[in-house]
């Protein structure tokens, strides 16, 4: 979980490449994107971390969204769902969030 003011959070999770629960998560599904190989420390890298060379290494770049292109994007999504079910109710876009409007 990545947490930054004036972006939105992020919550993830990273899949070893070759783990046998790899392609079970049944919360987050794995997506190829998320799937990491192990790298191997060299000898530079162990003197400037303060490790012993082959300890293992993940690298994975991660990307925050600002804040207003997140609600943009899900208040994009959220009409076009609306417009999937197909006007049955009334629905007010609230925090990006289609709410049905109560009689």
């Amino acid at each position: 979980m990545f947490k930054k003011p004036g972006y939105d959070d992020l919550i993830t999770a990273l899949y070893l490449r070759g783990d046998p629960y790899e392609t079970t998560d049944a919360v987050f599904g794995v997506k190829e994107s998320l799937v990491f190989n192990l790298e191997v420390i060299n000898e530079e890298q162990a003197r400037e971390y303060g490790c012993i060379p082959s300890t293992k290494l993940i690298r994975y770049d991660f990307v925050l969204v600002p804040e207003d292109e997140a609600m943009a994007l899900r208040s994009q999504k959220a009409e076009e769902a609306v417009e999937l079910i197909g006007g049955k109710r009334s629905f007010t876009i609230i925090d990006g969030l289609p709410v049905p409007d109560v009689d």
